[in-house]
This record gives C-alpha cells, structure tokens and sequence, in this order.
C-alpha cells in the first residue's frame, strides 16, 4: 500500500502588494486557494490550509482543505509551514502557496517521485535559487528542521531546504517539459498577475 501523502497551502500571508486576502480573491467565481486545492486533489490523500488567525480561518472553512492556525504568532511563511507540517499525517508533503492557481498536479507528482527516499525535492533555478514553496517535503524530517530553526529565530522558509541533508534538486529544465511556460510556478501578488492569469486560461 502506497504511503499518504499530504499537501499544504499557506494561506496566512498579509498580501501587503495586493491589498486583500489573496487566497480568496476569486478567479472564474471561485477563491484562488480552491483552485490550488483541486490541482493537489488528484495526488495528495489530505489537504491542510495553514492560516494565520481565527478570524482568517473563518473565511476559509469548506474551501478544498482542513484548516489550520499557526502554532506560533507570525507571519513568516517557515511558521506556517512547520504548523502544516506537525500537523500533516503523510510520510511525503507538498507545500505550496494559495495563490498559485495555475498549480500543476504532474510538477507535483513529480517532486513527489523525487523526493522518496530522501529529505525533499525542490524545483532549482540555473542559478542555484530554489523554489521552498514548489517542493516536496520528507514530513517529519522537514517538521524537526523547521521547528530548530525557528528556535533559532530564522524567518527564512529556504533555510529547510538548505538544511536537510538529502535534497534531490529538479532543474527546472526538467519541469519545462511538462509545463513548457511554468505556469505551475504563476503567484498573484498584484493585480496585473491576475489579469495575466485570466488572460493566458482564457477567463474574462
């Protein structure tokens, strides 16, 4: 029997650029977080929506996940990633963003196939940069390293790619033939992105 996997979305930025609660900014009558959701459907067994408040976390009930509040008061991404990741029940995680729409479940499956084995797989750049929220994650391993570092005061979500000892790193060449535009990797942090977004998919 194949082992769980689990997906997180977080979801408890202050989305500063933009104004809103980009998670729910709707796009073709549905929240940008829902779409994320049903693209991690097909190859998670669970989905967890880390938010950063109650009050957040009333907004996003019944929404594609169970939801989930920081353990910690902040609004650092590596704070919402080790809640997720306390809390997921799978042996592998995928951690994303809510508010990458276009999130490809092959790209996913991936990271997923690279990943077994070893602590992560993470998308990686030409230039070294990596991608913390297009990666899939060992759970416990990544939750160990996540909570040492924020112990240490690190607001860097990266640092747990960087410091687990055993990451397969996909280039993204490689994801390219998948998804020949990288649209898996599209974020709205303004409103220009979503208008993009709409425009590529086709949605008015």
């Amino acid at each position: 029997m194949a082992a769980l996997r689990s997906g997180i979305i977080l979801a408890g930025g202050r989305s500063s650029r933009i104004g809103v609660d980009k998670g729910l900014i709707p796009l073709n009558n549905k929240p940008l977080v829902t779409h994320v959701a049903e693209r991690l459907t097909p190859v998670v067994d669970e989905i967890l929506i880390v938010v950063g408040t109650e009050s957040q976390a009333e907004a996003y009930y019944g929404l594609g996940g169970r939801v989930i509040i920081d353990i910690y008061h902040s609004d650092t991404p590596l704070v919402g990633a080790y809640t997720g990741l306390a809390e997921a029940r799978g042996g592998y995680t995928f951690l994303t963003a809510g508010d990458q729409p276009l999130l490809d479940a092959r790209v996913v499956e991936l990271l997923f196939t690279e990943a077994e084995g070893h602590d992560a797989a993470t998308l990686t750049w030409p230039n070294g940069w990596v991608e913390p929220l297009h990666s899939a994650y060992a759970t416990r391993p990544a939750a160990q390293v996540a909570r040492r570092l924020i112990e240490a005061n690190e607001k860097r979500l990266r640092m747990i790619i960087d410091t687990l000892p055993d990451v397969r790193r996909v280039q993204i060449d490689e994801v390219k033939i998948i998804d020949p535009e990288l649209r898996t990797l599209m974020d709205v942090d303004t409103t220009e992105d979503l208008k993009r977004i709409c425009r590529m998919t086709g949605i008015p």
